[in-house]
């Protein structure tokens, strides 16, 4: 493991398993939270960091579920990666978790129109509780 000083960039990569992350999706995060990549773990605030972690799992929640597959063949060497499919449902836990984080700090939620259809015509479907995605 490299050494070294611990970035914003290393922090939020951490935060989302086995997905890879584009630079230009990260730098877009950051840059939405007035971040530098390059800027150390410690120097940013608890919001922030959290902020930049729900945009992150919302950029994942918004991403297509299934990515193309690599591979690389060689006489009996095979090598092949990425042709990753995730549920809806861990879509859905993505964006829960999301939200909670914008809900906590008064921000904007994704996903969550208060109004839509129920039954015979449109209704208010929040009704003042939460529900679930």
């Amino acid at each position: 493991m490299e050494c070294g000083i611990y970035t914003i960039s290393k922090y939020l990569k951490g935060k989302v398993r086995n997905i890879n992350v584009p630079d230009e999706a990260l730098l877009s995060i950051l840059a939405d939270n007035d971040l530098a990549p390059d800027t150390e773990y410690t120097e940013v605030s608890i919001e922030k960091k959290e902020l930049c972690v729900a945009d992150l799992y919302a950029w994942v929640a918004l991403s297509p579920t299934s990515s193309s597959r690599v591979s690389d063949k060689d006489a009996h060497w095979e090598h092949s990666e990425g042709g990753e499919t995730m549920s809806a449902s861990v879509l859905n836990s993505y964006m829960r978790m999301a939200n909670s984080i914008y809900k906590r700090y008064g921000k904007p939620m994704v996903g969550a129109s208060k109004w839509g259809m129920v039954g015979r015509g449109f209704h208010n479907i929040r009704n003042g509780r939460d529900r679930n995605l």
